[in-house]
């Protein structure tokens, strides 16, 4: 098995910065799926390509990026939120490393998710009815593919990168799943 640490979770549960953070402490390469689907589609944004060419679309470019890392070493690779959607893509997931589902709290999610006007899926008429749905519809999808579970729900991003640094030390011994509410 390599080194490759995969982060999953739904939008705003720090996939991103923590991936960033986790990367420097493993002496890793940091790699986000989003950037790499942005750069293959010449700097179109995200909201871009979900509005010219639909989520189905969008959803083959990420399984594409996800091929093309199956050879990658000692990377962490932080991935969109939907990109569990695909089975082919949760195989490619396990096949690429080690899968590290953070999660936090509705209420914490849908704040920081909300900070971000680029959110495609949030750009709708009730965004929080929205992000609930999505969210319970997830979480059994997370559940099912992580093989390490962390709740970063009030914990500085220091203290997760610590956590997660910690349990995948001791084997990657699952936590609890958090509920949807």
């Amino acid at each position: 098995m390599n080194s490759n640490i995969v982060l999953i979770g739904f939008m705003g549960c720090g996939k991103s910065s923590i991936g960033r953070r986790l990367s420097k402490r493993l002496a890793h390469e940091f790699l986000d799926s989003d950037d790499l689907i942005i750069a293959r589609a010449q700097g179109t944004s995200i909201s871009d390509l979900f509005a010219t060419e639909g989520e189905e679309r969008f959803r083959e470019r990420e399984s594409a990026e996800l091929r093309k890392l199956l050879e990658a070493r000692n990377i962490v690779l932080a991935t969109g939120g939907g990109s569990i959607l695909r089975e082919e893509n949760r195989s490619l997931l396990h096949r690429i490393g080690k899968i590290v589902w953070l999660h936090a709290d509705p209420e914490t999610l849908f704040e920081r998710a909300s900070r971000n006007r680029k959110r495609p899926l949030l750009n709708v008429e009730n965004p929080r009815s929205t992000f609930n749905a999505l969210l319970e519809s997830r979480i059994p999808i997370y559940k099912a593919t992580a093989d390490i579970q962390i709740d970063a729900t009030g914990l500085p991003q220091e203290q997760t990168v610590d956590e997660i640094v910690r349990v995948l030390a001791i084997g990657g011994i699952p936590k609890a799943a958090p509920k949807a509410s």
